[in-house]
């Protein structure tokens, strides 16, 4: 059977300290093409330090690619700043561009991402149900997600490469809280994959990649040699982050 792949975690452009494989849109349709990668959600390293640049770059790129790759946006809890609009101005503003999805850094920017210090920007993003992916690096303490989950019901909250030894953790939130989703491509915990989908279905996990820094191979390898059924491989593929658009609230 072969799969339609959507691969949620993407990026153009240069990080700081790293030497990608590729940095342009040329560069990630090649990729994508190599590995049968149908779609892809792609942000700008450029809006790690300039928000409105990276973000218009992601945005162009997204136009370019024909539908085949999606912008994610980089936003910063200090909204009527210089980088990021008031309140009423960012919500009209994510209605005209409709961003894929968010990526917050609360670690990397000098926030807590909880109601009383990003609550402003939280329910901008609640009042759209847009999806709010988190690097590994930049998750909430595990301790404080079921409350920030419990207090933005609409947003999605993925966990980018959410990884071995984090089990412990994974079950409570996939089998207590609705909006918590994962990215299962390093969640190689023996046998993991098998029984979480056995026990609480296969609704709450996606697929990424990590391209450029990482290559696809082992995280589809993780998916398609799983023994989970093709439907289910379907949804993680694909099908959930599908979902997860549909549920986006534009208007």
């Amino acid at each position: 059977m072969e799969f339609k792949i959507t691969d949620v975690n993407c990026s153009l452009g240069y990080p700081v300290g790293v030497r990608p494989r590729f940095h342009d849109l040329n560069g990630l349709l090649q990729a994508m093409d190599t590995y049968r990668i149908s779609e892809s959600v792609a942000f700008h390293t450029e809006a790690l330090r300039d928000a409105i640049m990276g973000n218009r770059l992601a945005r162009e790129a997204a136009g370019e690619s024909v539908g085949r790759v999606s912008s994610c946006y980089v936003l910063r809890s200090d909204l009527g700043g210089s980088e990021i609009p008031a309140q009423e101005e960012l919500l009209a503003q994510l209605r005209a561009e409709r961003p894929a999805a968010v990526r917050l850094y609360p670690r990397a920017d000098g926030y807590i991402l909880d109601a009383f210090y990003a609550g402003e920007l939280l329910e901008v993003l609640n009042e759209l149900g847009l999806p709010v992916l988190l690097d590994p690096d930049q998750y909430p303490p595990y301790e404080s997600l079921p409350a920030l989950a419990a207090s933005f019901p609409n947003i999605k909250f993925v966990l980018l490469r959410q990884r071995i030894n984090q089990t412990r953790y994974t079950r409570p939130l996939v089998s207590k809280l609705e909006n918590v989703f994962f990215d299962i491509s390093i969640m190689i915990d023996t046998c993991f994959i098998e029984e979480a989908i056995s026990k609480y279905g296969s609704g709450r996990f996606l697929f990424g990649s990590a391209m450029p820094q990482y290559l696809p191979a082992g995280a589809l390898g993780l998916i398609l040699y799983s023994r989970i059924s093709d439907d289910d491989k379907a949804a993680i593929l694909s099908g959930n982050w599908r979902s997860v658009q549909e549920g986006i609230r534009w208007k």
